[in-house]
């Protein structure tokens, strides 16, 4: 036995044994204080090229800087809800994000089916597996699963996911911390366009949106925002009395109305309406000539490039290089650009490749020629105004029309490749004097492709293939020797 202890072989083996329990219990350790650590202080690496599953240092910022309690509520298990697909992982890293960067913000998972009295708590919503509440001492917002992901299809039949997680989200706590709400009324009870697409982005964008019947109900001074849909016959003159009285808010001003074109006519009390601010709205529709500037043929018409032209609204928008599109607007004259107190800005603008094509252009026995019209930019939104000084400051009351109700659609208004979204949101916060610190845009969720050339295909094959095997095996030989004279 003593030869055994004296033994070279034994005492290297010995030491190696030593080594490599000492090697295993390091790395057992080093594992459950990271462990430890990340469950303290959650640390990931997010190697897309769009950072697609961070938080925008804009809702960083944000989250950083709220005072008080946001509890997120995932109405499903967490694991089931990370695992439910590649769409919801990206999800899932956005909700702990806002966990990770603010201690205000608390993150917890609670199964509808195993906690069914959640339902009880929130009466006036229809609660689903999967959907998140998020809520303060102040108030709630319900976030539907389905509003986190935005799908886009072309006439071809491809389809575009978009991620507007962080979009609902970041804009469901700020409406949750918010002091004061923007309050929206959208008029209905008259047959009018749909204008879904554009209260959904209000109501992302912290806009309290209600229905007000124009026959029934009040356009009373708690709205900040009126939406009037264009009807396909004329208002009558009380309705517009309703309209006029509340834009002049008993001399006060400080309102906005949107009005939404149709692919009609305006009758003649709209059209008088509409003069009082400068605004006129052509028996037609916008035509692209040039078809480098024209996307597809979706929507029923020629989806087709814009511009923004107020520059003042261009500096304010958070992705003023991504196309603004238009399909079947029609254009707006604008009457004067200043009388009295009275003004009018162009807010969108199409080429100067366009054409102005009437409504009937198309019909049977029509003899329109189009390489006979003049090509020019035309007016497709345009802001109208009415100021007073009050108290040496300037308060306005605004009507800003939509040429094309078609971009306002939610497809457009939501898709990532698009500015639309952005401009519009842009323009409405600007005439309302709304300051939102953040404005998210979607995040395509589509797969990068990686390629690369025959020769770089060569050069990893041969090393991955070759070089590195070769390496491997003549070290295991090296090793494997010297270990047999040890």
């Amino acid at each position: 036995m003593k030869n055994i202890f004296k033994m070279r072989r034994f005492k290297f083996g010995t030491l190696a044994t030593v080594i490599t329990a000492a090697f295993i219990v390091a790395v057992i350790l080093i594992n459950v204080i990271a462990g430890l650590l990340l469950d303290r202080f959650p640390l990931t690496i997010d190697l897309t090229s769009d950072q697609r599953f961070n938080l925008t240092q804009d809702s960083i910022d944000f989250v950083g800087g709220i005072t008080e309690d946001v509890k997120l509520t995932v109405l499903a298990e967490e694991t089931e809800f990370e695992s439910s697909g590649t769409y919801y992982k990206q999800i899932y890293e956005i909700l702990k994000s806002y966990d990770t960067h603010s201690s205000k913000v608390s993150l917890e998972f609670r199964s509808l089916k195993k906690n069914p009295g959640i339902a009880d708590e929130y009466p006036e919503e229809t609660l689903a597996e999967g959907d998140i509440i998020v809520s303060t001492a102040k108030r709630y917002k319900y976030v539907t699963s389905a509003s986190l992901i935005s799908v886009s299809q072309t006439q071809y039949g491809t389809q575009t996911y978009s991620s507007q997680a962080e979009q609902v989200i970041t804009s469901a706590i700020m409406y949750v911390t918010e002091a004061n709400v923007t309050k929206a009324a959208l008029i209905t009870g008259l047959e009018g366009v749909d204008v879904s697409g554009l209260t959904e982005l209000l109501k992302s964008n912290i806009y309290d949106v209600t229905e007000v019947d124009i026959f029934t109900g009040e356009l009373s001074d708690e709205y900040d925002v009126v939406i009037l849909p264009q009807p396909k016959t004329d208002l009558t003159t009380e309705q517009v009395e309703k309209l006029s009285a509340y834009l002049d808010n008993n001399g006060e001003f400080g309102k906005t109305m949107l009005f939404v074109a149709a692919n009609v006519a305006p009758g003649d009390v709209l059209k008088n309406f509409l003069a009082d601010w400068g605004i006129e709205m052509q028996s037609g529709f916008v035509y692209e000539t040039d078809q480098n500037n024209i996307y597809s043929t979706q929507l029923g018409g020629l989806m087709h490039s814009v511009s923004v032209a107020d520059e003042t609204l261009k500096e304010e928008m958070s992705s003023s290089d991504l196309p603004i599109v238009s399909v079947s607007g029609v254009p707006i004259n604008t009457l004067f650009e200043t009388s009295g107190n009275r003004t009018t800005t162009v807010l969108l603008s199409s080429n100067d490749t366009t054409i102005f094509v009437p409504f009937d252009a198309f019909n049977e026995g029509s003899d329109f020629d189009f390489a006979a019209q003049e090509q020019k930019s035309q007016n497709l939104v345009v802001k109208g105004s009415k100021t007073r000084s009050v108290d040496n400051t300037t308060v306005s009351s605004n009507v800003v029309a939509f040429g094309s109700y078609q971009m306002l659609v939610k497809q457009m208004l939501t898709y990532g490749g698009y500015g639309n979204g952005d401009f519009v949101i842009t323009a409405i916060n600007q005439t309302c004097g709304k300051d939102t610190p953040v404005k998210i845009l979607p995040v395509d969720l589509s797969y990068d492709t990686i390629t690369i050339t025959e020769s770089e295909l060569q050069v990893y094959g041969i090393l991955f293939i070759g070089v590195i095997p070769v390496i491997v095996f003549v070290i295991g030989i090296v090793i494997f020797i010297r270990r047999r004279h040890l």
